[in-house]
């Protein structure tokens, strides 16, 4: 059963967000909490796809949309910040806390794309967070190595001056505008220096033929790991896994990851 649910964020914005029951097993039941990407949401097939496998093995899970206009969550994607989406994790999860049937004790998170850059950042400073898996998280150093580096600066040939950037999903059809303080506040972030804080078990998981985020993001992610930690490339896979042929092999490797640790 998906249950869906309205919370807010510390700026008192709305979250949509939810709720998967576990298939198996007796409450309390641990749980994961699904980030998507800058242009994602929690209806992609890809998070879809491991929520229904991880429910169907005994584990709760929480998709959401960030507060950034894409889903149906309140908020601009010109507004879009690294920061507010922090803090709209810490929601989510403060939220999830306070469900009956959830086990505070076993809480895990995951996120692909700029949700996994998250996650990485954001697990080392909630105790209440006991696994993670990282799905491809980009590490910014303004080096220009991602497609969405690449793409700032097509757009901004002279420097960062015009003050937004856009950016398209294929998903949604759509174009979005973007302010460049999302971008300058990503690159205040030693996403690497957090990653070494991490104390808890830690999935990396890529495509090899991931041409948004380079596969050497991952590696340079897993060596910076001081706790348990698994590295999984997935031959041939893309930045997204949209294909079955793709997601249905990435999920089973999140999957055991999550029930040998959570």
């Amino acid at each position: 059963m998906i249950k869906k649910v309205w919370l807010k964020n510390n700026r008192g914005l709305k979250i949509a967000a939810l709720i998967g029951s576990a298939k198996k097993g007796q409450a309390p039941f641990p749980v994961v909490i699904i980030c998507h990407g800058l242009k994602g949401c929690k209806e992609q097939q890809h998070l879809k796809s491991l929520a229904q496998v991880l429910e169907k093995n005994g584990i709760m899970t929480v998709r959401f949309d960030f507060t950034n206009e894409v889903g149906q969550s309140d908020g601009r994607i010109e507004n879009v910040s690294f920061t507010n989406e922090l803090a709209d994790l810490k929601a989510v999860i403060d939220y999830s806390c306070h469900q009956k049937n959830i086990d505070v004790n076993r809480i895990g998170i995951s996120g692909q794309s700029l949700g996994g850059t998250l996650v990485l950042n954001y697990a080392p400073q909630d105790r209440r967070v006991k696994v993670v898996v990282d799905m491809a998280g980009p590490v910014l150093f303004g080096g220009g190595g991602t497609k969405l580096e690449k793409n700032i600066k097509a757009q901004n040939p002279n420097g960062l001056k015009n003050g937004y950037f856009m950016v398209t999903s294929k998903s949604k059809h759509k174009t979005y505008k973007i302010k460049i303080g999302f971008y300058l506040d990503l690159l205040k972030r030693n996403t690497l220096s957090q990653v070494a804080k991490i104390k808890v078990p830690t999935l990396v998981v890529h495509g090899s033929d991931d041409i948004s985020v380079p596969v050497k993001h991952s590696k340079m992610v897993f060596k910076e790991l001081k706790s348990a930690k698994k590295l999984a490339i997935i031959k041939g896979a893309p930045h997204t896994w949209k294909k079955p042929v793709d997601y249905q092999r990435v999920n089973p490797i999140v999957l055991d990851w999550f029930k040998k640790y959570l």
